[in-house]
């Protein structure tokens, strides 16, 4: 069988889109399968991209080299799609409680001094804000679904994409020099696993550990409520357009799947109302399961003993942050004779056989 393709990406999320652009631009014959089935943690996404994160209101991790590379990846990509996807715009935090804000004061003039101004007014009729908030200057939104479509429809166009649901134990073969996948009919020089958080067995990845949490999130219309920023109190309430605005998400860890619940929506309900003073409707109610892999890292690279197998995965709740920097950089090795950093070596996540038969 002929080596149609230089790279096959199993899986069209964040991740596998992503990583599907960087080897196109570098020329590189391509083929995205994906089952097309619109459940994985990227279809839910809210994109949102930030400077400051968590209850501890830290600077997100390697923000001053991740944040400029996706937003200059992501204006290439809206310039060849033709088609607006990252909005770029100052979001609001509002406080919780007294320690949050006090928290704030002390950060505020240190590692945060030159990503957050330290009020942010809001409309009184829509928001409670008795202990007020701060503006995240650094900030932004990806609109994840329309960069996955118009990214699917462009590949398919060019012959890079296919739907279809493999079975890794069954469809995979290895080859001296690459892989196939005889039902299919394709064949290539390596295949790169951007599944995401999977049940499936996996023989050569399925050791990696995951601290999967799924997590749900409902979308809204709010009749005559304009706030053009995402607002964030515990939850995040983001816009889409035309009175539209999504708001989550809940984290469980059991059980592990795609099924909105109403224990989820009633407690994102609850959070929302903490802070909305007026009306809405709730109008879709969806869940999956982010991808966090043990570390907190994104994962990527070749298999150790099996060059012609890849993986790129564990993007979690940032993934609109981290794909571009990574994706790139996995791009790289699979071009080039180049390592994975340390930090996220899909090499360090693995365990061994011996061990994991154990």
């Amino acid at each position: 069988m002929s080596l149609m393709h230089d790279f096959i990406i199993v899986g069209q999320g964040i991740a596998g889109t992503t990583l599907a652009w960087q080897l196109l631009r570098r020329g590189m014959r391509t083929l995205v399968i994906d089952r097309n089935c619109g459940d994985g943690a990227s279809h839910i996404a809210a994109g949102l991209i930030t400077a400051v994160t968590g209850k501890r209101l830290a600077k997100s991790w390697r923000w001053d080299e991740l944040y400029p590379r996706a937003v200059a990846f992501y204006r290439t990509i809206e310039a060849q799609l033709h088609q607006p996807l990252l909005h770029v715009r100052p979001a609001v935090r509002l406080f919780i409680n007294d320690a949050e804000l006090a928290e704030f004061h002390r950060r505020s003039a240190g590692v945060l001094r030159d990503l957050v101004q330290p009020s942010a007014e809001v409309n009184p009729a829509w928001f409670h804000d008795s202990l007020g908030g701060f503006a995240i200057t650094a900030a932004g939104r990806l609109d994840v679904p329309r960069y996955l479509d118009a990214s699917r429809e462009h590949f398919r166009q060019h012959a890079a994409y296919h739907i279809a649901e493999l079975d890794l134990t069954r469809d995979l073969q290895l080859l001296e020099d690459g892989v196939c996948l005889p039902r299919l009919g394709l064949a290539a020089r390596a295949i790169v696993l951007c599944r995401g958080f999977s049940h499936d067995p996996d023989p050569w990845f399925g050791s990696i550990r995951f601290n999967a949490a799924k997590g749900e999130i409902l979308t809204l219309r709010i009749p005559g409520f304009h706030e053009t920023r995402v607002v964030h109190r515990g939850i995040w309430l983001a816009p889409v357009g035309n009175e539209i605005y999504r708001v989550g998400s809940t984290y469980t860890w059991e059980p592990l799947n795609c099924e909105p619940t109403a224990i989820g929506r009633a407690e994102i309900e609850q959070r929302l109302r903490e802070f909305l003073r007026i009306p809405y409707e709730v109008i879709d109610h969806r869940a999956a399961v982010r991808p966090v892999i043990d570390a907190g890292f994104p994962v990527l690279g070749r298999h150790p003993d099996h060059p012609q197998l890849a993986y790129f995965n564990g993007l979690g709740s940032k993934g609109s942050l981290l794909a571009p920097f990574f994706a790139d950089q996995l791009a790289n090795i699979l071009t080039e004779p180049r390592q994975p950093e340390r930090e996220v070596d899909v090499r360090r996540f693995l365990i061994p056989k011996s061990l994991a038969n154990g």
